[in-house]
């Protein structure tokens, strides 16, 4: 069986135990853009880990950008975080830096994410400082049934993370689908309501 349907059998077996209803718009880990190859450069810089997915929230850009782009709420719905605040008052805005801690594989991580690009209630694009540094946007497309909410994460494994790449790069994807499905069911079900930011 080629890889690419390989790919596509997990995501529909994720997102049919997540409850999927109408819930995935798009799934583009397996049939989207796909991340250089692999090659003796990367032995050197590391290994590419890319995950890239979309669900359709049943509310407006507004509703979602105001939970989804606020680190308040990072908490809440992405799973490997258990802390994020801003480290300045405002809003967000580009240059913003955002402390946080991650939990993987049984320790706790603080870093420093830094937002790269914001366009309210549309998009925005940060780095952050994790092991093997990722790369991650958020775009919101408004639609009649809502908006189709999109997390494209890209990053690089270097030092000893080259040699879990694989392992990492499945864990990566299946969190990406399993945060867009607990922000889809909280903010639906209007258990997250964000004031505009």
């Amino acid at each position: 069986m080629q890889p690419a349907k390989l790919q596509k059998m997990r995501i529909e077996k994720y997102t049919n135990c997540l409850g999927r209803e109408e819930a995935v718009a798009q799934a583009s880990v397996a049939s989207g853009p796909k991340p250089p190859p692999a090659s003796e450069n990367n032995a050197v810089s590391g290994t590419v880990l890319y995950a890239e997915v979309a669900v359709t929230i049943r509310r407006s850009r507004a509703e979602v950008a105001a939970v989804m782009f606020d680190p308040r709420y990072d908490t809440d719905w992405i799973g490997h975080i258990r802390g994020s605040a801003k480290m300045a008052p405002g809003p967000i805005r580009r240059g913003t830096q955002i402390a946080r801690e991650w939990r993987w594989f049984g320790r706790t991580i603080a870093e420093t994410t830094e937002v790269k690009e914001h366009v309210p209630d549309r998009s925005i694009a940060m780095t952050t400082q994790l092991p093997f540094g990722l790369r991650i946007r958020y775009t919101l497309e408004g639609i009649p049934e809502g908006t189709i909410v999109r997390i494209h994460a890209e990053g690089r494994t270097t030092g000893v993370f080259r040699f879990a790449a694989r392992l990492l790069d499945a864990l990566l994807r299946s969190a990406v689908i399993r945060d867009l499905h607990r922000l889809k069911a909280l903010v639906e079900s209007g258990a997250l309501r964000g004031p505009p930011i």
